[in-house]
């Protein structure tokens, strides 16, 4: 088997793997990618991201008119329950995006390899070691056979199920409000062919929820959560996945309805379970990124975000721990220090919001007053755009305000 070696080596070239390439490649480490599919293509997951994300893509030097090419703009976010109650989220430029992930994809791998990381595509990982000698084994399976890499650090940005973490004993299984997720996208021809601003929509129904979001290319991104005991009741009386889609799709109001009732643009795919948990995000010579590195059933739209601002994070500290400067030992402690100080407030919201949808009655009562009290409207539209820290929104004084009745 064909040994090589290199400083630093990450396990997936999603968002954060390809952001965490770019930083370090652009910073003269050698790096190399390893990412299973031949080629990006569509797979469970979200679109609707953080109004901060356009910023973290201009950062990593993709170009400003490719950027624009990659973001639909969204102004506003309806919040419907099909119960009665609606409120609207409303955004300021540069406004929320709605992504097109597969070519976001193939634009951050393009740019890692450009800045000079080895970016081996159609190569699946099949296995992580830790090297006797120190460092990491990695064996990987490719379209010239298997060979193994030896490298100092290594990057988990392998998603749920990340075989880094595992080979490290730290993901954890979840056994409460356990959903599905079932994405994909329908073309929308009545959508502007330009980048005009559009609407997205958060539709709250019984057992499940839907979220749509423009992308570019006239289409719209679906994304239907349910409940996992929802799924498998359907599915039991004999249901296919698609024709869950169509169910609840035709339930949606008329004036969000039009957009997901065009032509199916690319498969269904269905993700289960729709959270992921581990232990710690880092120890010695290794951590995770992205949805690797932890993350709850994104109703707050921040896979992406989150994506790239844990490569950002990451990237600092690899280049840090290589220093061998007095302290730089403790990298890694910093690294978890630094995501929990970033996310965990968002995590606690995101577990809070889940506990609400599951009781149909408390979340049209919070609906209700979200819509009537614009204050607090404001702000937890600003929390969930990432413009105002998680705590804003968790403060005694903000939710006693926003549930009196």
């Amino acid at each position: 088997m064909t040994v090589h070696s290199t400083e630093v080596g990450i396990v997936g070239g999603g968002p954060a793997g390809a952001a965490l390439a770019i930083r370090l490649a652009q910073r003269g480490v050698e790096v190399t990618l390893f990412e299973r599919l031949v080629a990006p293509r569509w797979r469970a997951s979200g679109v609707y991201s953080s109004v901060l994300t356009r910023g973290h893509l201009l950062d990593l030097g993709v170009p400003k008119e490719r950027v624009s090419a990659l973001i639909r703009p969204i102004d506003r976010m309806e919040v419907i329950s099909l119960r009665g109650p609606r409120c609207r989220l409303r955004y300021q430029e540069p406004f929320a995006c709605g992504i097109d992930r597969v070519r976001l994809e193939s634009t951050l791998l393009e740019r890692a390899a450009a800045a000079g990381a080895v970016v081996l595509e159609g190569h699946a990982v099949t296995r992580v070691d830790r090297s006797p000698g120190g460092g990491w084994k990695v064996d990987a399976s490719g379209p010239d056979g298997r060979a193994t890499w030896r490298a100092r650090y290594l990057a988990g940005a392998d998603g749920p199920g990340s075989m880094v973490a595992r080979a490290e004993g730290l993901a954890r299984s979840v056994h409460r409000l356990r959903h599905a997720g079932l994405t994909m996208h329908r073309l929308d021809p009545a959508a502007p062919a330009s980048d005009l601003p559009m609407p997205a929509a958060m539709v709250l129904g019984d057992g499940w929820y839907c979220g749509l979001a423009a992308v570019p290319g006239q289409r719209t991104n679906i994304g239907i959560v349910t409940s996992e005991r929802y799924l498998r009741q359907r599915l039991a009386r004999g249901a296919r996945p698609i024709d869950l889609v169509g169910d609840i799709v035709s339930r949606l109001p008329g004036d969000v309805r039009r957009s997901a009732e065009g032509r199916d643009c690319d498969a269904l795919q269905v993700a289960l379970p729709l959270a992921h948990r581990v232990t710690r995000r880092a120890g010695s010579t290794f951590l995770l990124v992205g949805d690797a590195a932890g993350f709850v059933d994104p109703l707050s739209g921040e896979g992406i975000h989150r994506a790239l601002v844990s490569a950002e994070f990451a990237a600092d500290t690899i280049l840090h721990a290589r220093t061998g400067r007095p302290g730089s030992g403790d990298a890694w402690g910093a690294y978890e220090r630094r995501m929990s100080d970033r996310f965990s407030a968002k995590d606690v919201l995101s577990w809070l919001l889940q506990a609400f949808l599951s009781r149909p009655r408390l979340a049209d009562y919070a609906l209700r007053r979200l819509a009537a009290r614009d204050d607090h409207r404001a702000t937890f539209g600003s929390v969930l755009a990432d413009l105002e820290g998680a705590r804003d929104a968790l403060r005694p004084g903000f939710l006693v305000g926003l549930l009196r009745p």
